[in-house]
Parts: structure tokens; C-alpha cells; sequence
């Protein structure tokens, strides 16, 4: 299937001048030629698809640089080449640096300049529209990703809820060359021992002296065995220390998470109050 040619509007109240650009055109895009300004701008807003706009700067009623500043007011992705005169080149100077034309041709043109200047204006037009599909995409995954973040943000704050006032303490550590360092204690530490849980996180030892003494070499053999490659997953009943001085019987299940090569990285786990078990 052949691609459709580059529809090309041209503008040349000369018939003699408008009959060679409609000649030399023709023979490679899709040209129209108009004979004013007025008839351009009813033309592109009866039929879409023009990507380049070809005028002369001296016309009737309306110059080229005003109707080119027009067209990119309301067809902004048609690309602008204006002919223009040698003693016209301060005005097509400064028509493109206000950006209303991208390429000018000089009188007396000859055809191959013409059809480049028109090739180079289709060429930027192209990437204009695939930059505009480009924003309009990343606008809309940037949309998709604030939406999830949202999502994210409200379940992260249901769970954190949830967490808070469930009766078991999550918690998590992190496991570097076999030693561990808790990562993670969820809020309702504070409701079960009556310390902050940041003290768990920042002081290493803080976990461990929490344990009853009688308790620390059943609890620690568990923890060798899970950072190495004897069990995955351990539930250990121990007394932990209350703030006010008393212990309490924690039922701790704990589950290890390995890497692809078998190695622990992290131990997760959840201590569970039992101490008014009968």
C-alpha cells in the first residue's frame, strides 16, 4: 500500500509563478495553489492534513508573515515557507525568529531549493506531531501513575489502620552476611511492651534484651537456623520484657525470604500476646 503524499497548501497571486510551484511541487507531495490569503485559511479550515504552507510575502490585503502568524494561531502543526524578495530578507529574518516561518526561499527560487526547503519543512512537521503524541502520552502515563500512587498511597494507609490496631506485632530483619538488624516494626509494638518502636530499629540490641534470659538460647538457635539453610519457617513461644518490668508470653511465627541463589535476605515475623492464655 502506498503512503498517502505530503499535502502541501501553496499561495502566489501570480498565475505565472503559481503554475511553476504547482508544477515543481506536484511531482513530489500533494500540492494545492491558492491565489489569497483569505482562500488559504478557507481551505485549511475545510480540509484538514496540510502540512506545509507555501506563500508569498507580498500579497493583496494580507502579507505572507500575517497569514502564516494566523495559520499557527489556529493550525499550529502546519509548517510555514515563505518566498520572499532579496530586499524582504529583514523581514523574513525576523519571521523566523518569531517562529511563524520555518523556512524562507529567496526570488528568483529555483525548483531544487524550493522542494528542499518544502522537504526540511515536512521533516520538522513530522517531529513536531510525534513530540505532541510523545507529550500526550507521557501526560497520560503520568495520569495512570498518580492514580496508582493514590491507590497506593490510600491502601498503604488502610493497612497501616489495619496493622495499628490488629493484637500482632509485624515486624522484619534484614539479613547482611548472617547478621540480622531489624528493619521494620509496625506501630502496635508500643501497645504490647510500652516502648517506642524506633528504639528497636536504631539500638541492635535493643531486640534481644527484651528476651527473658532463660529464653535467649532456644530463640537464638532458631534465628541461626533460619539464616542459614535448616528451616524457613519457625514458631517460637518467649517472654518479652514489659516496660514497667514485667514479662509477657509472645507467640512468635517467623518465615525466611531467600534469594534466587537460597540465601537469607530478610526474616519476617509476627509476635502474637498469649499471655492470658489459660
Amino acid at each position: 500500500m502506498n503512503k498517502p503524499r505530503l499535502k502541501v497548501l501553496c499561495v502566489d497571486d501570480h498565475a505565472e509563478s503559481a503554475a511553476l510551484i504547482e508544477r515543481e511541487l506536484a511531482r513530489e507531495f500533494d500540492c494545492r495553489v491558492v491565489s489569497n490569503a483569505e482562500q488559504a485559511l478557507q481551505t485549511l479550515a475545510d480540509e484538514a492534513g496540510f502540512a506545509v504552507l507555501v506563500t508569498d510575502y507580498l500579497m493583496p490585503g494580507r502579507n505572507g508573515v500575517e497569514l502564516l502568524r494566523e495559520v499557527r494561531r489556529d493550525w499550529p502543526d502546519t509548517v510555514g515557507v515563505m518566498v520572499t524578495a532579496m530586499d524582504e530578507l529583514d523581514i523574513a529574518i525576523a519571521a523566523l525568529h518569531d517562529g511563524c516561518v520555518y523556512r524562507f526561499v529567496r526570488k528568483p527560487w529555483a525548483a531544487d531549493e524550493l522542494v528542499l526547503a518544502v522537504r526540511e519543512a515536512h521533516t520538522y512537521h513530522d517531529l513536531v506531531i510525534n513530540e505532541r503524541k510523545l507529550r500526550e502520552q507521557l501526560a497520560r502515563i503520568n495520569a495512570e501513575l498518580d492514580e496508582k500512587v493514590h491507590d497506593l498511597d490510600e491502601a498503604n494507609e488502610l493497612l497501616e489502620y489495619w496493622v495499628e490496631f490488629s493484637p500482632a506485632v509485624l515486624y522484619s530483619f534484614s539479613c547482611d552476611d548472617g547478621a540480622l538488624h531489624p528493619s521494620y516494626i509496625s506501630k502496635n509494638f508500643y501497645r504490647l511492651t510500652g516502648f517506642e518502636r524506633t528504639a528497636a530499629v536504631v539500638d541492635a540490641r535493643f531486640w534481644q534484651d527484651l528476651l527473658h534470659p532463660g529464653d535467649m538460647t532456644r530463640y537464638r538457635e532458631t534465628l541461626a537456623g533460619m539464616t542459614g539453610a535448616e528451616s524457613t519457617f519457625a514458631v517460637l513461644e518467649y517472654r518479652v520484657r514489659h516496660r514497667d518490668g514485667n514479662y509477657i508470653t509472645v507467640t512468635d511465627s517467623l518465615r525466611a525470604v531467600r534469594d534466587a541463589n537460597g540465601d537469607t535476605i530478610e526474616i519476617v515475623g509476627a509476635w502474637m500476646d498469649v499471655s492470658s492464655r489459660a
